[in-house]
């Protein structure tokens, strides 16, 4: 067969595991009643009544948006106020001391990819625990780069430091740039979370190799779950990054996805803090350049929304309780299921907050197999099955445990 592409894009033919795991489950739902079916596969948020959840506050703001905001051209970068807003709402009471820009993206991949290929050249690493979401890899290979993953946790359950300098070592040894992501607050697919102890520990060793003034390190994180990882307390560890050398670049990867649940108006933002006033300049006009290049402007109606509902005291308010309420029916939903787990013993990993808990098992593809068989989609992965509690309500939050465990026994004894 005569190959068109060109030699250096590396994409495997393969259908995505999570989209056609859903699809099944769909077919279930429409072969034998939702209440006879459990779709634990997408990572978007359902109420108890099983119906998608769209924040009133957003889509109203949308609704009764004048119609030359929604079909004009936005700025390459954003607007300015859309600037502004994304900081504040990220950073809140949390800003560190350094100069600080951003830059709209589509979505929160946007962002990832958009840093990883400002921040590396080819052959370069790109790090990262090895629990994270899949698009990481492609992104980083197709583009020529080194994609090397560690262990996230310790035997005590902490995020492990020592496996993390290795691989940090082990990106710098031939090399003179790294990016290393953190998807923390709320791993996708885990629910953990890097404690403040650890990120004091990270910046240790970060800070110790950047004494080599040749090594370029960025830290990039991924913040898609941010909001639904706590109260506002989760955002402290941001402090931390004040007054780094000018060769240690900070970039947070920020979207609208999930704490605005709009993940069909694909919008978030790359965000950057540094030290040095040239390095944030340089940021602002690499990001506008791939922007340029790649999708040229975002969705300027998205934009608008995040302004308005960070800006309005009113409207914020009112999405601050909506969030809150979303953010409490995850921790019942998560509570009841480590519960019920524990109870059972079934080995699930420490769970902090956000959408998603993993289970420990082999032969996760099996097992997961073997669960459609009892209407239960789950998706697996290297070492596991990631379980969306943001898309189960309570009920079926308790009944899924004793189906998985039950599973598991028999696939495996």
């Amino acid at each position: 067969m005569t190959q068109m592409i060109n030699s250096k894009f590396k994409l495997e033919k393969s259908d995505d595991l999570i989209f056609m795991t859903a699809s099944r489950a769909k077919k279930a739902i429409e072969k034998y009643g939702k209440d006879n079916v459990i779709d634990s596969t997408l990572g978007t948020l359902f109420d108890e009544n099983e119906k998608f959840v769209a924040l009133d506050t957003v889509y109203d703001t949308l609704k009764y948006m004048d119609k030359d905001l929604i079909a004009s051209y936005a700025p390459i970068s954003g607007t300015n106020e859309f600037i502004q807003s994304v900081i504040k709402i990220c950073f809140e009471e949390h800003k560190p001391d350094a100069y600080i820009s951003a830059s709209a993206t589509i979505g929160g991949t946007g962002a990832i990819r958009n840093i990883i290929l400002t921040y590396t050249d080819e052959d370069d690493y790109v790090i990262c625990p090895n629990w994270y979401w899949p698009p990481y890899k492609p992104i980083t290979t197709e583009n020529n780069r080194n994609f090397l993953t560690y262990e996230l946790l310790d035997t005590n359950y902490k995020f492990n430091i020592e496996e993390f300098e290795k691989a940090l070592d082990k990106s710098l040894e031939n090399r003179q740039r790294v990016v290393a992501i953190f998807n923390t607050p709320a791993n996708n697919p885990t629910g953990f979370s890097i404690d403040d102890d650890s990120w004091d520990k990270i910046l240790e060793i970060i800070k110790e190799k950047a004494k080599d003034d040749t090594n370029k390190i960025t830290i990039l994180i991924d913040a898609a779950y941010m909001e639904f990882a706590g109260n506002g307390e989760q955002k402290k560890f941001l402090e931390k990054f004040s007054n780094l050398k000018e060769n240690i670049l900070v970039t947070i990867a920020y979207s609208m996805s999930k704490s605005f649940t709009a993940y069909g108006l694909r919008t978030g933002a790359s965000i950057a803090i540094s030290s040095s006033k040239e390095v944030i300049e340089e940021f602002e006009y690499s990001q506008n350049t791939l922007n340029r290049c790649t999708w040229s402007n975002g969705v300027h109606s998205a934009m608008n929304v995040l302004v308005e509902l960070t800006n309005n005291k009113e409207t914020n308010k009112a999405y601050r309780k909506e969030i809150q309420e979303y953010r409490e029916l995850l921790r019942k939903r998560a509570k009841i299921f480590e519960e019920i787990s524990k109870e059972i013993g079934l080995n699930i990993l420490p769970y902090f907050g956000g959408f998603f808990i993993t289970v420990l098992c082999k032969n996760p593809k099996e097992v997961a197999k073997k669960l459609e068989d009892k209407n239960l989609f789950i998706i697996p992965n290297e070492r596991g099955l990631r379980f969306a509690v943001c898309a189960v309500k309570l009920a079926k939050c308790k009944k899924a445990p004793y189906l998985i465990k039950e599973t598991i026994d028999q696939i495996n004894g």
